[in-house]
């Protein structure tokens, strides 16, 4: 049971923010009295606000803390402290914190955080359970063990709200809503009704699903049945067929037999026929041979030898012209290239002449003039004269190089010799600062230890300082435990005397007493009830049958209209879903002989379309590559009326063109060698021909010519190149127009397929589409025509299926209420035998007033012994606690001698430490000493480093200047020799008259390959004539020899005729033509059957195929359905327990309504009883009035008084002490009932309007 201990209040109305005043409370009641505006009411508020977290009413703008102004302060800080032992008994610690800032338009009040802590009697710690109003909010109501409403109405309710029991009925509702907590409980049962609901409508669609299921389910039998019937059908149909190919294979074997034995004669006829054409054809041939045949008289053997050798000597010959031919095109290639050669040379001699010494002397004397610069620079002397021979040049060179290679290894030792003395100074220095290095770091080690031992003192002192008291509250420790014993021992001593178990026991005897005597009477009035309860039933039983007989008699009137147009005939109740089941057969037959023909004539239509779609498809594919096509061809060729018409005339410039480039690339060697040998041999050698006198003149112009070219080499390169320019130029221009004109004829090659494909798809495939589309249209709308006739059947059929569908729903519901109305009428009577026993001679209403005496007697003995009860908890748990906090001072005191010791122990240890301080404070200053002498040192070293540095570096920047002075000369002057040895090495002085040389020999070598390929030209046209003759040769031979072959093949062909035998042909022929029609037509007959067969089987295996799609259709419906059905069972029974668990959920609220409702009027009425010492009412009560319906029920509540039987309304009726009272008394019985785990209860002025005997009479129930 929960309780408080202390409240700490500062900042909350009268009591000021720079004090806290605390207010112990004690068991089992605390009185706290003062004048007006002392704060009496205030601690109620703060009660009230720490356990609810809610501030009185009326206390916006920060009304409920300590004004600002008061306390002449900007800002003042609230708290409000609450110690408590919960329901569970552990002690809690809640403290809620607020503020309020003075501002220019007024207050502003702020909520801060708050704690809510438990304490651990055995650590001496304490737990926070958090820090967050919201949550402090939420678990105080749980720890204190009531709702926050009784929290608010009953145990801390605020003065100005004392009388809300008697309040209008609004705000009376809400309350007592709010402490019966039937919200909570209604929001549940309406949760749990709106949840059937939503099942129930979603149980409806799962039905329809499970219906449609259930179809699919039967479709899918219907067709594995037709699966495996037609399976069967098609294994017997495969067997016979397999039989009838057998039988057919055998006959045309053996016709085929019969016909290459008896057709003998064919072959006989057919080879006397040929034999006659053959001879026919030889003799002709050989008549005209004849004609024009020259024979020889050689055996056929020399004549085949002939032919033979003959090929090989045409061979040979052949051989000797190829390899003629090949000579004569190296030797035209040889003079080719020395002409070329040629040229090349004079152009080469003529560079060489003009650029003769030029470059090489103007070298020679820049490298005189450089060497005499250096060696006025460098101090060398005898090398002012000019010009310089090799051999002084290279003394120079060996003089420069000597005094570099002097100069570098000087500047070296010099840098290695002052790096040396550098690294001993350095060396020194680091040695030192190493020492001096190690002092500082043991001063800062002593520093270190000096700062950590002054650490240690001063928290030691700290903790001598906070344990000065200690002896004190030992000693004031010790009293009070001392105090605890005595008390723990006299409550020990009241507890047994009180006897509280047997005096429990008493009450629970009794209790059980009445308990038995009224289940007796309990049994007697249901065996009262026995008899209306039957005859109850037997009415409604009655009423049952005759309102099922009219539901019945509705539904056939009703559908009566429906039953005559579905069934053609009147149907009866008994056999109405029967003829409702035979129609539903019915009509499932019809509708899959029209869905069939549906099929059959939908994928015809769609054929139909499939073939226009894909005809139109591809016409607008080839309309656009026809498009496409134009449009390239009209872009690409503009001028001419076709691709062809530009390839010709391509073709012929690039003709014309190629002509003009083979006549002008040969005109600069020709008239090279008319330069060359006109006028030795006055002979053209573009013509071969000698000139006449009139030719000479012109030709001597080209002789001067050459004369002035060969006496001056630059002027004949000049001429040379003019002429070679124009040439040239003009072959360049004609050959880039012949490189153009090529590229067009590519480029028209490449369009004459797509003018071929143009053509095509413009006369051929176009034409041919739109006429296959025309052909395709036409059938469109006798194929459409059918589909919509096929559907309006269908849809016919389905209406009536789904009249039908509506028919046997209510067939269903007939054949349902027929088997209720049977079940009825049995029950019926049952009852009506059971109605002959009798009952009791005792009234029920008799047995009910005194059950209702017993129950009250009951209450009163429960009550009784729960307020013993309590009193006995309470007695054990002052004991508990008492022990618990002499336990706790055992174990303070034993901490106490511990902590005495300990302060023993830091005493020695401040002393041992202050000791140690002084020793390392002379240490430091030791360190101080030694660290200043060795600085000194360090310093001195470093400067002298410092010096040594800089003139080392002006020594060695010296030498480094010198080092690289040398080094520049020696570069420049193995520059200026390396010009001139490249000039010696490549000795063109040499290569010109190398070159010279070379011209004459070339044109002595182009003179002789003249000669050579005029004789080899002549040698080709001699065997070329040879080989011409050799072909009539040949011709007569081959003539011969087939005129013999011929004449052999002829003899050959009469014997073969003379060995034919025509009479045993002629016999066979008769045979034949006799037997052969008989045995083909048995043979066409089961060739007939045999692909009649297969024609039937390959239709079955079509319709197998159809009805296994049909099939995959329905793939998984069985398992869809047994899923569906568990689920739509399950369902139905998931909503029959809501409806139950609504219905108990119900009767349990209306139960522990009544309950509650009572037992707080039998607390009323006691007390009421006790208290009030008026004669004017005899006892008051809360009446609740049931407002709602079966379905929903609320509540309307009232506080009446009686007297004499009546009762009247207490509000507007009664006095101001009545009234107090009145309120005083039903939060008693709220808090009886409601706060049984609460032991806290705040009455702020109850005695306000009460007299004098009120008081004492109220102050009396307090204290039972």
């Amino acid at each position: 049971m929960s309780s408080l201990n202390k409240l700490a209040i500062r900042g909350i109305r009268s009591f000021d923010d720079k004090n806290i005043a605390v207010i112990e409370f004690f068991s089992p009641v605390t009185v706290i009295v003062g004048h007006n505006g002392s704060g009496k009411t205030t601690i109620i508020e703060c009660l009230k606000y720490v356990t609810t977290g809610d501030q009185p009413p009326n206390t916006r703008g920060g009304a409920f803390i300590h004004d600002p102004n008061m306390a002449n302060e900007k800002e003042v800080k609230a708290q409000v402290k609450l110690r408590f032992y919960a329901a569970s008994g552990q002690r809690m610690l809640a403290v809620r914190n607020l503020s309020v800032t003075k501002k220019k338009n007024g207050l502003t009040m702020k909520t801060l955080e708050g704690i809510l802590s438990a304490a651990d009697v055995e650590k001496g710690k304490r737990g926070t359970i958090s820090t967050k109003c919201a949550v402090m909010d939420s678990e105080m109501p749980n720890l204190l063990g009531v709702s926050k409403a009784v929290l608010e109405n009953v145990i801390f309710c605020h003065q100005e709200d004392s009388y809300w029991p008697l309040a209008e009925a609004s705000v009376l509702k809400k309350k007592f809503d709010d402490i019966f907590e039937a919200t909570r409980y209604t929001k549940v049962l309406d949760s749990i009704k709106n949840l059937r609901k939503e099942r129930m409508a979603e149980q409806k669609v799962e039905k329809e699903r499970l219906e449609s299921l259930s179809k699919e389910k039967a479709n899918a039998d219907k067709i594995t049945k037709r699966l495996a019937e037609l399976s069967a059908q098609i294994a017997a149909k495969q067997a016979e067929y397999e039989e009838k190919k057998k039988q057919y294979q055998e006959v045309v074997i053996a016709n085929a037999r019969f016909k290459d034995q008896a057709t003998h004669f064919r072959s006989v006829y057919m080879k006397l026929e040929q034999s006659e054409e053959k001879r026919t054809t030889v003799e002709a041939e050989l008549s005209e041979m004849r004609l024009t045949l020259k024979e020889v008289s050689d055996t056929d053997e020399v004549l085949e030898q002939r032919l033979k050798n003959f090929d090989g000597q045409l061979a040979v010959s052949n051989q000797k012209l190829r390899q003629k031919k090949i000579a004569l095109n190296d030797e035209e290639e040889t003079i080719k290239d020395l002409r070329s050669e040629h040229i090349k040379l004079i152009g080469e001699q003529g560079t060489l002449q003009a650029d003769q010494k030029v470059t090489h002397e103007e070298n020679i004397k820049l490298r005189d003039s450089l060497i005499r610069q250096l060696s006025l620079k460098h101090g060398f002397q005898g090398f002012s004269d000019a010009p310089l021979s090799t051999e002084r040049v290279a003394e120079f060179y060996t003089h420069l190089t000597d005094a570099q290679k002097k100069q570098n290894h000087d500047t070296k030792n010099l840098q290695v010799e002052e790096h040396s003395k550098n690294d001993e100074l350095s060396k020194k220095l680091q040695d030192l600062r190493v020492a001096y290095n190690g002092l500082r770091l043991r001063k800062d080690n002593v520093r270190t230890q000096i700062a950590e031992t002054q650490r240690k003192i001063s928290k030691d002192d700290a903790d001598l300082d906070a344990t000065q008291n200690l002896t004190t509250e030992l000693q004031h420790l010790v009293t009070t435990m001392e105090e605890k014993k005595a008390k723990q021992k006299k409550l020990q001593e009241t507890f047994e005397s009180m006897d509280y178990n047997a005096k429990i026991e008493e009450k629970a005897k009794q209790c059980r007493e009445f308990e038995d005597h009224r289940d007796t009477l309990n049994s007697e009035v249901r065996s009262l009830n026995i008899q209306s309860e039957s005859r109850a039933k037997l009415h409604l039983k009655q009423s049952e049958i005759k309102s099922k007989t009219q539901d019945i008699k509705n539904i056939m009137l009703i559908q009566s209209g429906k039953i005559k147009s579905s069934l053609d005939t009147d149907s009866k109740p008994e056999t109405f879903e029967q003829d409702v089941d035979e129609a539903i057969t019915e009509k499932e037959g019809e509708y899959r002989i029209a869905e069939e023909g549906l099929n059959n004539v939908t994928k015809r239509l769609q054929i139909i379309e499939a073939t226009i779609s894909n005809i139109q498809q591809q016409l607008s594919q080839k309309q656009t590559e026809l498009k496409a096509a134009e449009k390239k061809l009209k872009t690409e060729v503009d001028s001419a009326d076709s691709v062809q018409a530009a390839i010709d005339e391509a073709m012929e410039e690039i003709s014309v063109r190629k002509d003009t480039t083979s006549a002008v690339a040969g005109s600069s060697k020709v008239y090279e060698s008319l330069l060359k040998q006109g006028r030795s041999k006055n002979l053209c050698t573009v013509c071969n021909r000698h000139l006449s006198d009139n030719e000479m003149i012109v030709f001597e112009k080209f002789v001067s010519l050459v004369f002035e070219v060969q006496n001056s080499i630059r002027n004949s390169l000049q001429l040379k190149d003019q002429i070679k320019k124009t040439s040239q130029a003009n072959v360049e221009d004609v050959n880039n127009e012949l490189k153009e004109w090529e590229t067009e004829l590519a480029r028209l090659q490449e369009l004459l397929p797509i003018e071929t494909a143009r053509d095509r798809l413009k006369n051929v495939e176009i034409p041919a589409l739109e006429q296959q589309k025309i052909a395709q249209e036409a059938l469109l709308p006798e194929a459409s025509t059918a589909v919509e006739k096929a559907n309006e059947k269908v849809a016919e059929i389905r209406r009536q299926q789904r009249e039908l569908a509506i028919l046997k729903q209510h067939a269903t519901t007939v054949s349902r209420i027929q088997r209720e109305i049977k079940t009825a009428k049995e029950e019926q009577a049952t009852l009506e035998t059971e109605l002959a026993a009798t009952g009791s001679t005792r009234s029920i209403d008799d047995v009910q007033q005194e059950i209702e005496k017993l129950s009250v007697n009951i209450r009163t003995l429960e009550r009784d012994r729960s307020h013993i009860t309590k009193e006995r908890d309470a007695a054990l748990a002052n004991q508990r606690a008492l022990e618990v906090e002499l336990l706790r001072h055992q174990m303070q005191e034993e901490k106490l001698h511990g902590r005495l010791k300990d302060r023993q122990t830091t005493e020695d240890r401040i002393n041992s430490n202050r000791a140690l301080l002084v020793d390392l404070q002379n240490q430091m200053k030791e360190m101080d000493v030694q660290i200043s002498a060795a600085s000194t040192p360090i310093q001195e070293l470093e400067e002298e480093q410092r010096q040594f540095q800089l003139a080392s570096n002006e020594k060695i920047a010296e030498a480094q200047a010198r080092s690289q002075e040398y080094n520049r000369s020696v570069d420049r002057i193995d520059q200026q020799n390396k010009v001139i040895m490249d000039y010696e090495k490549k000795r063109l002085g040499r290569k010109l008259i190398e070159v010279i040389r070379q011209t004459d020999d070339i044109e002595s070598r182009i003179a002789d390959a003249q000669k050579g390929i005029e004789k080899a030209r002549e040698e080709c046209r001699i065997t070329e004539r040879e080989i011409d003759a050799s072909g009539a040769t040949l011709a007569n031979l081959r003539e011969n020899a087939r005129f013999r072959k011929l004449t052999k093949e002829l003899k050959h062909i009469i014997d073969e005729i003379a060995s034919l035998d025509i009479e045993e042909a002629a016999k066979a022929k008769r045979q034949f033509e006799t037997k052969w029609a008989t045995a083909q037509e048995r043979e066409q007959n089961l060739n007939r059957e045999s692909a009649s067969l297969g024609g039937e089987i390959s239709t079955m295996e079509k319709q197998l195929g159809s009805l296994r799609e049909d099939q995959n259709e329905y793939k998984g419906i069985t398992k869809k359905y047994t899923d569906q059905l568990i689920k739509v069972k399950m369902s139905d029974m998931a909503n029959a327990d809501l409806e139950k668990y609504a219905k108990a959920l119900d009767n349990a609220i209306m139960k522990y309504h009544s309950l509650k409702m009572e037992e707080i009027n039998d607390t009323m009425r006691h007390l009421w009883n006790k208290t009030y010492q008026g004669t004017d009412i005899d006892g008051i009560k809360i009446v609740s009035d049931n407002e709602g319906g079966a379905t929903k029920r609320t509540y309307n509540y009232r506080v009446v008084m009686t007297k004499d039987q009546v009762e009247m309304d207490m509000r507007g009726r009664c006095s101001a002490g009545q009234k107090m009272l009145a309120s005083i008394v039903i939060r008693l019985a709220l808090a009886d009932s409601f706060a049984q785990n609460c032991g806290i209860l705040a009455l702020d002025e109850p005695t306000n309007a009460l007299d004098t005997e009120n008081i004492d009479a109220l102050a009396a129930s307090l204290v039972e």
